[in-house]
């Protein structure tokens, strides 16, 4: 009964009380507003987070060895060195363990590593066309090729002069001035004609090295089941070539680092300024970086010079003469002056080299179907070279930047993997002892190496007189490409051996944790020395930014929610000590304090719940708003935490109930303090404060 009726005089108290209420509730509502809102933010932006990390690489989990020296980084770090994760000896004992695990969907077995692809210079590129011209019998074409390298030769020419200022090595140089002077000679044509290959090879030792040096390009290596890996990880675009199916060796390089790394250096260059102005809004003028950008680039107009065929330099040149206003000067004062780029003419000029100049140069280092001499330490600290197949260039959909180093990934089929990472296998220990054996070779104890190596007054222990021997040791020389290796492989190979680390997908991408034990576990109780980490600490660097993002985002919404219940509270609290005359009114007709208190609540809790509704109401509105526009990105980064160039919130239940209760919780304290200080005032003190 007394419910009741505190529930009429309730709704009584906040008619007569509307204007108040009004305003008290216009404060609830905003502080609900905020809550709900930043709430929706904080949940889809960790949402957009796992779905952009675990979709582009790491998996909702990562197993890898219990006793890593260093923690596993799967989108790497700002360094060069790659982490001591341990091994994964038995890939095949682990998956019949996930297999085992209900969570677990599918096991992608990884391996991360560094590797190295040099490049040749200039000159290098043009003999390496003119001796397959050669072999090919294609004459015009050697013929254009050999008038490329002397125009090259003459170029370098005049650089002897400075050289002499700086070297004191006389006889080089002057063997040097010689080495070029023969090439520009009149007669030279005629020695190529009478003996094409001796002269190439001449021209390799002693032409080739006078140009600039050529490229070193550094890959970060991903070893994966590359046919399970691009279907796994949705965040995963082909853009040229095709993906190696199982059983086939071959590379992907991503977009982003073949536009940086592998484009000729005058274009990437170009592209990058023009992208400064476009996008940053800089501006070269006279001065600054960007204007000191400009002007190396245009001393390095060689790049472009020693490509061009010297019909098609001839053809160029009058086109290039009349974009610079018809100045005088050879090919190469043009292009030098061509580059030399301004904020008035960037466009056309960019304009005018990908139209022109471009399509008769070698844009690209290295081109897709290419094999690529990839260099790498073994874990056994010696050098290993093999030949795998550019197979195509890929892109992580929604990183859009355009120095992205988690975009920076190579990704190469895990068999390929292994013979770089140099763990030997059975058949390899085996064919390693077919060596030993075929050589003579023993195996020689710490204790009396230095008798096994110099004497030690011991006789020769055999002697090889067949030559099987040392060519299979000469196989296996450091550095050198395995010639053995072929294009494909068992695919069976995939499912056993080596791994370094392994990603995991969950059924319920929404249950890591849950998946997390129940792998771990599992792991556990089949005695394997393996440990699981979920996402944010499997990526390394990008998840901890991800966590500082995180709470960063969650301390700026505490924040302002902290402030907006203070102003709730001082609101009801000023609401409520201004009624201690009607209070004592109250309990001077003989209402208990409890009843009074319960009354003032109640109130207060009725205003709250509908403000606190009104403010959802606006907080779904301004979500659904955004949702539906996106919040931009802005710079690079974001478009990783964001999953893409713009963040689509959304709100649920749980935000929505999570702002109402908060508000209607902190109301209800509020006023529950203030309203049994004003119960408990003496009914003639608040009679008379009326006065």
């Amino acid at each position: 009964m007394s419910l009741a009726l505190a529930l009429r005089l309730a709704l009584g108290n906040v008619r007569a009380y509307a204007v108040k209420n009004l305003i008290v509730g216009s404060i609830l509502a905003f502080g609900t507003l905020f809550v709900v809102t930043g709430a929706a933010l904080l949940n889809s932006l960790d949402r957009a987070m796992q779905a952009s990390v675990t979709n582009a690489i790491t998996g909702e989990l990562q197993v890898y060895a219990k006793d890593a020296r260093d923690p596993l980084s799967v989108m790497g770090d700002m360094g060069m060195t790659v982490a001591d994760i341990g091994e994964i000896e038995d890939l095949a004992e682990l998956r019949d363990v996930a297999a085992s695990v209900a969570e677990v969907a599918e096991v992608i077995p990884m391996g991360i590593g560094q590797s190295t692809v040099f490049g040749g210079n200039d000159i290098d590129i043009v003999l390496g066309e003119l001796r397959g011209a050669v072999n090919a019998g294609d004459t015009a074409k050697a013929a254009a090729l050999l008038d490329r390298a002397r125009r090259i030769a003459s170029d370098l020419a005049p650089e002897m002069d400075n050289i002499e200022e700086l070297t004191s090595d006389t006889a080089k140089l002057a063997d040097d001035r010689a080495t070029l002077a023969r090439v520009t000679s009149d007669t030279f044509s005629g020695e190529f004609a009478a003996s094409p290959i001796p002269t190439i090879d001449w021209m390799d030792s002693h032409l080739a090295p006078l140009a600039t040096d050529g490229k070193m390009i550094y890959l970060r290596l991903v070893g994966a089941d590359l046919d399970a890996f691009t279907r796994s990880f949705t965040k995963f675009e082909l853009v040229e070539g095709a993906i190696p199916m199982r059983g086939e060796r071959g590379l992907l390089i991503p977009e982003s680092y073949y536009q940086l790394w592998m484009k000729n250096t005058v274009a990437r260059e170009l592209d990058q300024i023009r992208d400064e102005v476009r996008l940053d809004g800089e501006t070269i003028g006279i001065t600054g970086v960007l204007f000191d950008r400009v002007q190396r680039n245009s001393r390095q107009y060689r790049r472009i010079l020693y490509q061009l065929d010297p019909a098609v330099a001839d053809a160029l040149e009058p086109k290039i003469r009349a974009q610079l206003g018809g100045i005088e000067g050879d090919m190469a004062t043009l292009l030098k002056a061509f580059l030399a780029v301004t904020d008035e003419n960037l466009e056309s000029r960019y304009a005018f080299f990908y139209k022109e100049i471009a399509p008769n140069i070698r844009l690209y280092d290295i081109k897709v179907g290419d094999m690529l001499p990839l260099r790498a330490f073994t874990k056994s600290g010696y050098l290993k070279s093999l030949n795998v197949r550019f197979a195509g260039i890929y892109r992580t959909k929604g990183y859009a930047g355009r120095e992205m180093m988690t975009d920076a990934n190579t990704l190469i089929d895990l068999v390929s993997f292994r013979d770089l990472y140099g763990k030997m296998t059975d058949s390899q220990r085996a064919e390693l002892a077919d060596i030993k054996a075929s050589v003579g070779g023993r195996d020689v104890g710490a204790e009396n190496v230095e008798d096994a190596l110099f004497g030690g007054g011991s006789g020769i222990e055999s002697t090889v007189t067949s030559g099987d021997g040392f060519a299979a040791i000469d196989a296996l020389s450091f550095g050198a490409i395995d010639a053995r290796v072929s294009d494909t492989y068992p695919p069976e190979q995939l499912d056993s051996g080596l791994a370094l680390n392994v990603a995991i997908r969950l059924r319920d991408p929404s249950r890591v944790p849950e998946g997390q034990a129940a792998l771990q576990a599992a792991i556990d109780k089949a005695g394997l020395p393996l440990q699981v980490v979920e996402w944010r600490t499997a990526a390394g660097m990008i998840g901890q930014l991800v966590s500082v993002v995180q709470v960063v985002m969650a301390i700026a919404v505490g924040v302002m929610f902290l402030v907006s219940m203070v102003i709730i509270n001082n609101a009801l609290v000023m609401a409520t000590m201004e009624r201690t005359a009607e209070i004592g009114t109250m309990r001077a007709v003989g209402a208990r304090k409890s009843f009074v208190v319960a009354l003032l609540v109640l109130e207060t809790l009725l205003v709250a719940i509908a403000a606190a509704l009104v403010g959802s109401a606006g907080a779904a509105a301004l979500v659904g708003w955004l949702g539906g526009v996106g919040i931009p990105a802005g710079i690079d980064m974001f478009s990783i935490l964001f999953g893409g160039p713009f963040l689509y919130p959304s709100i649920g239940f749980a935000e929505v109930g999570l702002g109402v209760g908060l508000v209607c919780a902190v109301s209800v304290l509020a006023t529950l303090y203030p309203a049994i200080l004003a119960a408990g005032v003496p009914p003639v003190v608040a009679l008379q404060s009326k006065e």
